[in-house]
């Protein structure tokens, strides 16, 4: 009886160590395999936002000969299909669990950045202008994105990821989604350097832009002002300093956040721009003078033709211009100008433009034609 308890317990340990082999082999494959998985799906994440990012680079840009890819030009108009061709050729230069992806879902559409979850059509037009207050967005935002889905799964860029416990129950591998949305927004914030020192009245733009449709108005007239017009083109809009122009068709020279008028320190923000970055809600020093020398100074900067598209601060002065004092910042806007005249004339020509990039730009504010580089929303 001895011998045959003594052979149940020996059969009882081998189970039992036979089983915590077995479980032992199964916790080390589980963890191989949760690091394997995480691996590939970073894999696949990093590839869906490289292709997100390089679509919607080129939303704002003008199309190349091949018609599925960007220069670096700007565009006055949004290409949706080049945004899309372009995404979907960059999603093949990327692979995941060592197998180039082949495949993918590219989409366009409007994507709202204060809590979006869906795209909405290319049709739409856009709701806003995104209000900020306190840098924080109050109102829908809606700005122009390029959504792209990877998946590794049946069918698709070689399959379900392989797992070793798969392996060890015959069970399959297990299959992965990323999911990515490149987005080009109205900024909130501008770097250094990104603008030029002529504030621009918000009531402008209330006049000659569409902040339904974000595009500028279309001439009706064949002169405005005294300025030659091109019926259905922008109007042409000629900005002088408030001292010589009516409040709603004027500038005035802006110090950013330093307080400083003369026409060598003006030189120096026209050459160099602001000095820190500038957002929403913060203050710009409004400047006294008509400054004649200062509009040669950018002229001189900006010759003409061919002029330049440049973003200015926009401040909100409704009843007048109030200079040797700060005013805060309301928006970024994009500009084209045409001419600049000092002398006699001192005045900037141009006329509201629907897409500039401001480098180093983010965040998200009323759009007024400035955009940010390509950022990802989700």
């Amino acid at each position: 009886m001895l011998h045959t308890s003594s052979h149940r317990q020996e059969g009882a340990m081998i189970i039992t160590v036979a089983f915590w082999f077995i479980a032992l082999i199964a916790f080390a494959a589980l963890a191989f395999d949760v690091g394997h998985l995480l691996v590939v799906r970073n894999e696949l994440q990093n590839a869906a936002d490289a292709a997100a990012l390089a679509g919607a680079n080129c939303l704002d840009k003008t199309p190349a000969a091949s018609g599925s890819d960007c220069t670096s030009a700007n565009s006055t108009t949004l290409h949706w299909a080049v945004a899309a061709a372009k995404a979907s050729s960059s999603i093949g230069m990327n692979s995941s669990d060592s197998v180039a992806l082949a495949n993918g879902t590219v989409q366009t559409g409007y994507w709202n950045i204060n809590g979006g979850s869906s795209l909405q059509p290319t049709t739409l037009s856009p709701l806003g202008p995104c209000t900020i207050v306190g840098g924080v967005m109050t109102t829908a935002c809606d700005k122009p994105a390029v959504m792209v889905t990877l998946n590794k799964a049946a069918g698709s860029n070689g399959g379900p990821v392989g797992t070793l416990i798969a392996a060890m129950f015959s069970g399959v591998g297990i299959s992965l989604t990323a999911n990515a949305v490149a987005v080009i927004s109205s900024p909130g914030q501008v770097s250094a350097g990104a603008l030029i020192p002529y504030a621009v009245n918000k009531c402008l733009y209330d006049l000659y832009w569409d902040s339904t449709t974000n595009l500028p108005k279309t001439a009706t007239a064949t002169t405005l002002n005294g300025v030659p017009q091109v019926i259905g083109q922008p109007w042409e809009l000629r900005i002088g300093s408030s001292y010589h122009y009516p409040n709603c068709d004027s500038g005035q020279w802006t110090s950013f956040q330093q307080n400083v008028n003369s026409d060598s320190a003006i030189k120096g923000l026209i050459v160099n721009g602001n000095s820190a970055p500038l957002a929403i809600g913060d203050n710009t020093w409004i400047q006294t003078g008509t400054k004649a020398s200062s509009f040669n100074d950018l002229s001189a900067q900006y010759p003409t033709p061919p002029g330049a598209d440049v973003t200015v601060p926009v401040v909100d002065q409704p009843a007048g211009w109030v200079t040797n004092t700060q005013a805060p910042i309301v928006a970024f806007g994009a500009f084209h100008i045409d001419d600049i005249q000092g002398g006699s004339g001192k005045y900037v020509q141009g006329h509201f433009i629907p897409i500039t990039t401001s480098g180093g730009s983010s965040g998200g504010g009323p759009n007024f034609g400035s955009y940010t580089p390509p950022r990802l929303a989700h």
